[in-house]
């Protein structure tokens, strides 16, 4: 997750450079824990996406 759906687009576009598919979602509502609820899902290692979208100044808020 993070903190706005313009956010999600760019981690999604973050990853794609390197080479990560991944996709904006909506986060289901009983998940939220306030914010706007988008987030990226992907099938990549979990660290590695979290650390080149840190590496990008995109900060990861909660991880599902």
């Amino acid at each position: 997750m993070v903190q706005s759906v313009t956010y999600a687009y760019r981690a999604r576009d973050v990853l794609f450079r390197a080479g990560i598919r991944a996709t904006v979602t909506r986060v289901p509502h009983d998940l939220r824990d306030g914010g706007c609820g988008y987030g990226v899902r992907t099938a990549a290692n979990e660290a590695d996406a979290v650390r080149i979208l840190s590496q990008n100044g995109i900060k990861v808020k909660r991880v599902i």
